[in-house]
């Protein structure tokens, strides 16, 4: 089988060429809701879970973001959940300098945008886990989870929040989209260090259609063990060390994003 290098192919090759290459290659998110806590942290313990090519930004701020998104092309107009916890970070090249939040891990429910992610953006600290739905708990409390094999990860739980006018949401779009996802492509080789290992950077288009904005709500953990989830443990146990010391603010979205 030869490959036309004017075309981008995805493994196995028997399915032949996904697109030619002078296209330009978006995914069209056509409706989305997500739930974001954002808290201040420890500058030191970011910095610790950072590659070498980025440092923590000036404000230690993690954000943990739960999204639902459906309608999706690529999944022939399904839908899948992600659970994702991010860092605000600092990339210093030799000719730019990009400031953004760095993806520590990455959980999603199906294998679809796991692995479509991973071979197209380098998007690669990926991993699978079960995503609840979004729960109306008592007092208006908003609540989501992610588990694997029964056993609890984490999860937020947000106090009621209120809804924004379209100036909020102009602001807070454009702050959005002007902030990009940092990741490090890694791809490791089995004799020697790696095949591939270097820093990659996606950009959001997000239209925000409704905004609730609130000041008060928390992250939780499960208890849980290695034979249990195997390797999920670890990414875990990672996240546990990343202290809330003050909510900065909480995030209700409807919208849709490219």
């Amino acid at each position: 089988m030869n490959l036309d290098d004017n075309k981008y192919y995805r493994m196995p090759f028997i399915m032949g060429a996904a697109f030619d290459r002078d296209n330009i290659f978006q995914t069209l998110y056509p409706k989305f809701e997500t739930l974001v806590l954002q808290y201040k942290s420890d500058q030191e313990t970011i910095a610790s879970l950072l590659p070498e090519c980025y440092q923590p930004a000036e404000e230690p701020v993690v954000t943990v973001i739960f999204g639902y998104y459906n309608g999706l092309i690529f999944m022939g107009g399904g839908e899948y959940r992600m659970a994702t916890v991010q860092v605000s970070a600092q990339f210093k090249g030799d000719r730019n300098d990009v400031e953004g939040d760095y993806i520590l891990v990455m959980f999603e429910n199906k294998n679809a945008p796991i692995i479509g992610s991973r071979e197209d953006l380098g998007v690669v600290p990926k991993i699978y886990a079960d995503i609840s739905s979004i729960k109306m708990l008592p007092e208006s409390h908003l609540h989501c989870e992610a588990s694997l094999q029964g056993n609890l990860l984490f999860g937020i739980d947000l106090e009621p929040l209120k809804e924004q006018s379209n100036a909020v949401i102009q602001v807070l779009s454009k702050e959005i989209n002007e902030r990009p996802w940092l990741y490090n492509k890694y791809i490791p080789f089995l004799d020697g260090s790696s095949d591939d290992n270097y820093p990659t950077m996606l950009k959001n288009d997000v239209e925000i259609e409704k905004l609730w904005l609130g000041k008060s709500g928390k992250i939780f953990f499960g208890s849980i063990e290695r034979e249990d989830i195997t390797n999920a443990k670890h990414a875990v146990e990672i996240l546990k060390t990343l202290k809330l010391k003050e909510v900065i603010q909480t995030v209700h979205i409807h919208g849709s994003s490219i």
